[in-house]
């Protein structure tokens, strides 16, 4: 076997509050910028119902078994 490590992040997404923020700033410079800051405010403001349910609904991380299953239902029969 090899012994690599596993090279994930953990990625620390903002919370709905900055994103509310980012938004306005968004906003705010689309009379200075260009226009289509606009719909970059609109994009930033529809993510927040995504990272509000990442937080309720998290994801399930793997479990790495030892041995696989099959060997404990041979075993229990």
């Amino acid at each position: 076997m090899s012994k690599t490590k596993d090279k994930t992040k953990n990625v620390l997404l903002p919370g709905p509050m900055r994103m509310v923020w980012g938004a306005l700033a968004a906003y705010y410079l689309k009379d200075i910028i260009h226009p289509a800051f606009t719909l970059i405010a609109v994009m930033i403001l529809l993510m927040i119902p995504v990272l509000i349910a990442n937080m309720f609904f998290p994801e399930r991380k793997s479990i790495v078994l030892d041995k696989p299953i099959e060997e404990d239902v041979e075993e229990s029969a």
